[in-house]
């Protein structure tokens, strides 16, 4: 039996993983950990808003995509079947009550948080005009761009997280490539899974361009890169020495990957359960490594 099976086997666990909660909370943890290098506590609203935008940009994303997910994730996709025509007015109550927060914080803080919004918007939804711009009707569609998008958008975080405790750091401004290459590396990942829906829909990424060999090469290399580069920044005294801990989630990556390129690895489990679950390690191991 996959472990897919027996993990899903529990209701709120399904909950968890397939109605985007995992990520979301990911998300919040990746502003914790952005909190904590700021030399801040994080607190409740920061989180919360971090947990909505997230939320948000994933109910948007879903609502859009149920027939390509019906190929690609049709497990997630049954999940979701009886609660599909709500995703969009699901993302739209997440997006709105996150404004309200972030209204109460600054208006830059409020004005900055359009940026998400309109990745979410341009990434699943699109429009006419940006066929023009970048030969595509969304930026998913774009080889490439899809990564670099989702990758971009996370790698934020620090900086809004910034902008919250009114406190842009070059600790912070450091922290972002890191983010990053993290996610370069899990959403190639990601589309490795989807390979066969991404056909079909004419969905142009890496492995269907140039193949799985050269997918797992490119996310190791941004997984060494994430590695050595936060190792340069610890040396020059950029990042505290504690943040050495954050090493471990380029070789955590590394781990399920060597998996996932056995025969019969369940690719589905690696990447909602593993590949997914890392962001939420972010947070705790920070404060793992300022304890030891």
């Amino acid at each position: 039996m996959q472990a897919t099976t027996v993990l899903t086997s529990n209701p709120a666990i399904r909950e968890i993983v397939y109605g985007g909660h995992l990520l979301a909370l990911g998300t919040a943890s990746i502003a914790a950990s952005s909190a904590i290098l700021l030399g801040r506590s994080p607190t409740i609203v920061l989180l919360v808003m971090a947990y909505l935008f997230s939320y948000g940009a994933y109910m948007l994303n879903r609502g859009a995509e149920v027939s390509q997910d019906s190929i690609s994730d049709p497990t997630r996709t049954s999940f979701l079947q009886g609660r599909s025509k709500y995703l969009t007015a699901i993302s739209a109550v997440s997006f709105g009550i996150g404004y309200l927060l972030a209204s109460t914080v600054s208006l830059v803080f409020l004005g900055a948080l359009l940026v998400p919004l309109f990745l979410a918007v341009a990434y699943t939804v699109g429009s006419k005009k940006m066929v023009r711009l970048i030969g595509a009707r969304r930026l998913k569609e774009k080889l490439l761009i899809k990564n670099v998008v989702i990758s971009f958008g996370w790698s934020l975080v620090p900086l809004l997280v910034g902008l919250y405790f009114r406190s842009i750091t070059l600790t912070l401004a450091a922290f972002v490539p890191f983010i990053f290459f993290r996610l370069m590396s899990n959403t190639i990942f990601f589309d490795l899974r989807d390979v066969r829906a991404d056909r079909e829909y004419g969905v142009r990424t890496v492995p269907v361009v140039f193949g799985s060999r050269f997918s797992y090469r490119s996310m190791n290399a941004f997984d060494v890169s994430s590695a050595a580069y936060i190792t340069i920044l610890i040396a020059t005294h950029v990042l505290p020495l504690y943040s050495l801990v954050m090493i471990l989630l380029p070789a955590y990556s590394l781990v399920y990957r060597r998996v996932a390129q056995k025969p019969g690895s369940d690719l589905a489990f690696l990447c909602n359960f593993v590949a997914d679950g890392e962001y939420l390690l972010w947070g705790p191991l920070l404060i793992l490594g300022k304890i030891i």
